[in-house]
């Protein structure tokens, strides 16, 4: 998890085994990825989501960088 903490403040996609979900990277540990501005993209309809998710580190299945 040490190389999601440079992507502090950078929007990104991130896929687990419940959902996929775009927001801003603001923090992350090796438990938890934390995320703001959260919208679940994977429905047909994009479902935001109000106040911080966190997601478990081990649940992760992929990181991509949105900007």
């Amino acid at each position: 998890m040490r190389e999601l903490k440079t992507l502090t403040g950078r929007t990104v996609v991130v896929a687990s085994d419940g959902a996929t979900l775009r927001g801003v990277l603001e923090s992350a540990t090796r438990s938890f990825v934390t995320l703001v501005e959260v919208v679940a993209v994977d429905r047909p309809e994009p479902t935001p989501i109000a106040g911080a998710v966190l997601v478990p580190a081990s649940r992760i299945t992929y990181v991509q960088v949105v900007s």
